[in-house]
């Protein structure tokens, strides 16, 4: 038999196996919310839903030095009768915090629409039937801390010790307000839009030089002078009337302001009280860190907020911190350094 040759078998190579690859999962990142007080800006750790309390402050000249301003969170400085009587209205969002306040006067018209805008708890002396009508017709929520039934409750006080007129001598108390108010039923909780944004830095990049600001508060005849001068050192304006400096009267603390908001509108009379119609919107001037620069405003509805933009539109950025606001009529010059030549009206207005 013929030899057999054995057969060669081929190797078989097995082919590569490719093990699957898993591309990594990128998980969007969330950045925490961030919630601040709605009046200064002040980061907090969880949502505002407190009540914002008002109280009414004179602001004539034999009725200063104020007690309190220095702790109100916005001061708002407006005519409010037809003889040339100028009050403040001062906003808190932590009335606690304050020991007293005022001296404190009556209610008007211009501060029951204020309060109406934004929910406020509105504190003060009284006022004429028409001033509380005012104030019952729009729905704001406030009460006498000068008559008795309050007073008595620990919600204000007499400074037997200030000088001058009997009517100048009123303060409220703060935890006394506050008090009063929950034992009128009124909600300490409340979640609303107040309007105002806020960055940590508000100076405006393009505003013109004013670290000496000229607030002259106009009304057909009446002028008010308010001088808001800005410290390198504090990063706000010193608020200044009279000839003077304000500072608290217990405390010896100058009155300053990290904001400044000229907020021009067309103002009337109804009676002998001082109304704006602020549903017209209007425009201003806005100051922060030593720089100005205009701007407008506007306001949905009786019970909406203030909005504020610069000149091109973009909503309006404050400083973190307190706020002075000047509300006027158009006739009112505002001059700083950098000011540029003012419009013939109000250059005419003011001589």
């Amino acid at each position: 038999m013929p030899a057999t040759t054995p057969s060669t078998v081929p190797e078989t190579t097995a082919a590569p196996t490719t093990e699957p690859t898993t591309e990594p999962t990128t998980v969007p990142t969330t950045e925490p919310e961030v919630y601040v007080n709605p009046l200064n800006g002040e980061v907090l750790d969880a949502p505002f839903t407190g009540r914002i309390f008002a109280n009414t402050v004179s602001n004539l000249a034999d009725n200063i030095p104020h007690v309190g301003v220095v702790k109100a969170d916005m001061l708002i400085e407006c005519y409010v009768n037809m003889d040339s009587v100028v009050r403040c209205l001062a906003l808190f969002t932590d009335i606690d915090s304050v020991d007293a306040i005022g001296s404190t006067r009556s209610t008007r018209p211009m501060f029951n629409s204020i309060a109406q805008h934004y929910d406020l708890i509105l504190s003060h002396a009284g006022g004429s039937d028409q001033a509380l009508k005012d104030a019952k017709d729009r729905g704001v929520e406030n009460f006498n801390i000068d008559s008795w039934a309050v007073a008595s409750t620990g919600a204000s006080y007499r400074d037997t010790e200030r000088k001058g007129a009997y009517e100048n001598t009123l303060y409220g108390i703060g935890p006394g307000i506050k008090a009063y108010a929950e034992s009128q039923g009124y909600p300490m909780t409340l979640e609303r839009d107040y309007g105002f944004n806020f960055t940590d830095d508000g100076t405006p990049a393009d505003g013109v030089e004013a670290k000496d600001i000229s607030i002259t508060l106009v009304y057909e005849k009446a002028r008010k002078e308010t001088r808001m001068v800005y410290d390198e050192s504090t990063g706000k304006y010193a608020f200044n009337q009279y000839g003077q400096v304000m500072t608290d009267l217990k405390t010896g603390e100058v009155e300053a302001f990290r904001n400044v908001i000229v907020m021009y509108a067309d103002i009337t009379t109804t009676g002998i009280y001082h109304i704006a119609d602020f549903s017209a919107g209007g425009t201003g001037y806005f100051a922060c860190g030593g720089k100005l620069i205009p701007v407008t405003w506007s306001c949905a509805g009786d019970k909406e907020p203030f909005r504020f933009f610069t000149e091109s539109g973009e909503p309006l950025e404050l400083g973190r911190g307190n706020t002075y606001m000047a509300i006027c009529t158009p006739q009112s010059p505002v001059v700083c350094e950098g000011m540029p030549e003012q419009p013939a009206e109000t250059t005419e207005a003011a001589s």
